[in-house]
């Protein structure tokens, strides 16, 4: 009896379960519960690829086109943003304008919602778009006219450059124009500038321009005696000698403990910081007592400093060979800007060809015309030292 009752009990049980999940009621459907978006191996775009008002892409798997996008600021600003394209594999949306700073991201799905792992990063630059720089020089206080979309009342262009002394930047306010924006160069500008166009907390370096130079031009601390033929990059020599009028070179050594060095336009700068450097150690290694406290003809220059305002120029260095001689074949020019040579020879920064320790090369100022430019004894000479700087 009890085995007859167990049988019936178990497909009556069996029918009451399968009842209550799939429900008995034939005209009803199952409906599916919403469960929030699975993402993986999420991977945000760099800072450095990212602009306001532009497209910026998250890669990563589970992503399907009927998701929303919400911006999550740091004090926990929620904003929705246009999705312009999505895959399984990428989402695309449009960065805010007016974005910056870090923010996490949402994506909604179904009315469930997921917070993507990491951090995405927006710089806070001004959003300008298709800018066109001048592609010619500008003279020295003349008009800049960028072409471009975006600009604001109140924009702030500031130009710099590694030449300018450290710290300074020139701001210029803006003017805007049909095509952009304008300004005109203050006094003082030259060579190659960067311009930062600044709003508010926000920055946006947008390119170079070239701001013409000239032999000749008084800048930079000096005159400048030599300009590539762009007339982008040049030199600038000091307004007199450093110094005494007979300074030496340095201490004669062995061919191995030469600085090596290079006569050449363009090496003046790395021929000093190397003669300085190379210097230091013989002295610290050998501490010759004729050479203590006595400063070298490259560190003359090294140390030289000209005050201009508020602006000071410490970036001197011993000319190359090269270099030098461009200063003497237009002496009588710079003479007449103001700048003082009186009739000396002078060091130059190379030291004799090869592995010679006992030589560099000087030029000879006492000439009127005529370039002498030859090897002569480091310690035995002794001669001027004529600072120049390179922009």
């Amino acid at each position: 009896m009890k085995t007859s009752l167990k049988k019936l009990f178990i497909p009556l049980l069996s029918g009451l379960i399968a009842c209550n999940f799939y429900s008995c009621d034939s005209d009803n459907e199952h409906t599916a519960i919403p469960i929030a978006p699975i993402l993986k191996e999420i991977k945000f775009p760099s800072e450095n690829d990212i602009t306001p008002g532009q497209v910026a892409q998250i890669n990563g798997l589970g992503f399907a086109k009927e998701d929303v996008l919400y911006l999550n600021d740091e004090t926990n600003k929620k904003e929705k943003v246009e999705v312009t394209e999505v895959t399984d594999s990428y989402l695309k949306f449009i960065v805010p304008l007016e974005a910056g700073g870090n923010y996490s991201v949402i994506i909604e799905r179904a009315g469930k919602q997921t917070i993507l792992n990491g951090t995405f990063k927006v710089p806070f630059v001004v959003p300008i778009i298709d800018v066109v720089l001048p592609s010619n020089n500008i003279p020295a206080k003349g008009k800049v006219e960028i072409r471009g979309k975006g600009f604001e009342d109140g924009d702030i262009a500031t130009l710099y450059a590694s030449f300018y002394p450290e710290g300074v930047e020139y701001n210029i306010p803006l003017a805007l124009n049909d095509e952009g924006a304008e300004f005109t160069l203050p006094e003082g500008l030259y060579g190659v500038n960067s311009i930062m166009i600044i709003r508010g907390e926000r920055k946006s370096n947008i390119g170079t321009i070239t701001i013409e130079t000239n032999v000749g031009d008084k800048l930079g601390g000096g005159v400048v005696f030599w300009v590539d033929a762009a007339k982008a990059h040049g030199y600038i020599v000091n307004m007199s000698n450093v110094g005494t009028p007979t300074e030496k070179f340095g201490p004669e050594v062995d061919p191995s403990d030469a600085a090596g060095t290079s006569q050449s336009i363009g090496s003046g700068y790395a021929n000093t910081q190397n003669i300085v450097r190379k210097f230091n150690t013989l002295q610290s290694a050998n501490n010759w007592p004729e050479w203590q406290g006595v400063k070298i003809a490259a560190q003359l220059c090294l140390d030289n400093r000209v005050n201009d305002g508020d602006f000071a120029y410490t970036d001197w260095f011993l000319p190359s060979r090269e270099e030098l001689i461009e200063v003497f074949k237009v002496k009588s020019m710079l003479a007449e800007k103001g700048v003082n040579i009186p009739a000396n020879n002078y060091w130059t920064s190379s030291e004799a060809d090869g592995n010679t320790g006992w030589a560099a090369y000087y030029v000879n100022f006492y000439e009127e015309t005529n370039i002498i430019s030859e090897l002569c004894s480091k310690s035995g000479w002794t001669i001027g030292v004529l600072p120049i700087r390179a922009y």
